[in-house]
């Protein structure tokens, strides 16, 4: 079959077309020649600059093209970074915007190592936080290189992207996507998993009885693991309970110090054995009424191979704050009200960027002093979708509800 007129225009020419169309993806998923005669770091860039940095038409059709960009074969982690270096060093931040145009603590050069290291507020967004696409494939499933990890904490500090869960294929790749980072014994992928709600359930004891049973027992995966299990579980599943006892008194039983050390663990973390009530190994001394997981108990150096390392993490710091709630009443009698508004600890703990992203509402509950009185109330607080938001948005933009 020959090809049609259309195939048969110089590449310039089909180029502008493909721009002046909007950047028409319908046309590369239905032409597969014109594709690979529009492949070419031009065409990817402009794609990038019209899905990801604007608002275009409907919000579903949108994120459905960014999910289609992000797991396009070209979308790679150096590709990324060569074009958000380009797109935003006018600017010289994240935000895409200047000091006179609001931007106040200008992120630049991006850190791509660690993008959690960045700091950005409701007030002072990453221009990409509105992208709402699905995580590709690709950064769910192992091997998990030192690229990978760092394009995925990328986009999830920095973007609204989450899984596909509908997908019941995708839904299970990030599940084993999790088993395969803890059998690679890869610490800062397992702590991606561990820390984000948007890639799957917290961890559980099952989770902890993986690392240790399965996949070897790396002390430093199986400290975030239980420390995950204990923030987010309040019961403990006797099974594995039982299962992780044993694996410390048999280890305990050929001389290993990491049976001691994991027993201890499982001591701090309130895992008993199934009818414990008291500390067994410590007569005399029960259990706190809270974990109370430490480093610092039962460590010891077992080699470069053996080490305990905890990183700080960003995603779990709950950050004091302290401003003013200006609330004005419209209509016949219209007064300004200023409430002195303190809010010392965000209602679910930890925060926001774990469930939905930069761009999630957030909810804080705040205490509101005013002529004297002091109530409680659960305030919302919702960045824009992008700059250019209609009135009706701007409005919705906070709001606040009183509690008893």
């Amino acid at each position: 079959m020959g090809l049609s007129p259309i195939e048969q225009l110089p590449v310039e020419l089909l180029q502008h077309i493909f721009i002046e169309s909007g950047c028409s993806l319908t046309l590369l998923q239905t032409a597969p020649y014109i594709a690979t005669r529009l492949s070419s770091e031009y065409i990817y860039n402009c794609t990038c600059d019209y899905y990801l940095t604007e608002v275009h038409g409907e919000h579903g059709k949108q994120s459905a093209a960014q999910t289609y960009i992000f797991a396009s074969k070209w979308m790679t982690w150096d590709f990324f970074k060569s074009w958000c270096l380009r797109r935003f060093s006018p600017q010289g931040c994240l935000c895409d915007r200047k000091p006179e145009e609001g931007c106040f603590d200008a992120q630049w050069p991006p850190n791509f190592y660690d993008a959690t290291t960045m700091v950005f507020s409701r007030s002072h967004l990453p221009r990409l936080a509105f992208v709402k696409g699905r995580l590709p494939k690709k950064l769910l499933q192992g091997p998990w290189s030192q690229d990978k990890i760092e394009f995925l904490r990328f986009l999830l500090w920095t973007t609204s992207m989450n899984v596909d869960w509908c997908n019941p294929e995708m839904a299970q790749l990030a599940v084993q996507g999790r088993l395969q980072a803890i059998k690679e014994r890869n610490l800062e992928a397992v702590e991606l998993f561990n820390n984000n709600r948007r890639l799957g359930k917290p961890p559980s004891l099952q989770t902890v009885h993986f690392a240790v049973v399965e996949a070897g027992c790396d002390r430093s995966i199986v400290y975030d693991t239980l420390e995950g299990a204990n923030m987010w579980n309040r019961s403990t599943d006797s099974h594995y309970a039982e299962a992780l006892h044993k694996w410390c008194d048999e280890q305990v039983a050929a001389g290993s110090r990491k049976g001691l050390w994991l027993r201890k663990k499982l001591e701090e973390s309130l895992v008993l054995r199934k009818g414990d009530i008291a500390n067994k190994y410590d007569p005399g001394k029960t259990y706190p009424r809270k974990s109370c997981l430490t480093t610092e108990t039962e460590d010891y150096d077992g080699g470069p191979d053996d080490q305990l390392v905890v990183n700080e993490l960003e995603w779990n710091k709950v950050i004091p704050q302290r401003g003013w709630l200006i609330a004005r009443a419209t209509g016949y009698n219209y007064q300004t009200i200023n409430h002195n508004l303190s809010w010392p600890e965000i209602t679910r703990n930890p925060g926001y960027r774990m469930y939905r992203g930069p761009n999630s509402p957030r909810r804080l509950q705040c205490w509101v002093e005013h002529s004297g009185a002091s109530r409680i109330i659960d305030l919302w607080l919702s960045p824009p979708a992008s700059r250019e938001s209609t009135p009706e948005l701007r409005q919705r933009r906070t709001s606040f509800e009183y509690t008893s």
